[in-house]
């Protein structure tokens, strides 16, 4: 990259989302840090980075929830996370449950 023409981003990944990229093990507290193209947007570093396409992951920009739309600057901290309750499994798991008699619903 051209150093005029690159912008540097820190991502964090919560969720368990350091899974899907293969970063598992990543200190959320650390983040990753990426050195991406400027006008690079957030939908760009998403698909760069494989994060499964989700309306349930939501993304923040130095703390404030953006669009995936929005065009990254030097600097940015990005936040990525999934706001399911515990994903897919959480469901399923319940509606086991139910099925075994294993919770009364009430």
């Amino acid at each position: 990259f051209d150093g005029n023409k690159t912008i540097r981003i820190t991502v964090r990944l919560f969720t368990g989302l350091d899974k899907d990229i293969r970063e598992v093990g990543q200190n959320p507290r650390d983040g990753i840090p990426l050195n991406l193209r400027k006008g690079t947007r957030l939908r760009g570093l998403a698909k760069s980075l494989g994060l499964p396409d989700r309306h349930s992951l939501a993304y923040f920009v130095n703390g404030k929830q953006v669009g995936l739309l929005r065009e990254l600057q030097d600097g940015d901290e990005v936040a990525c996370m999934d706001l399911r309750p515990a994903g897919d499994n959480c469901v399923m798991q319940f509606e086991e449950g139910n099925m075994s008699g294993g919770y009364a619903g009430k």
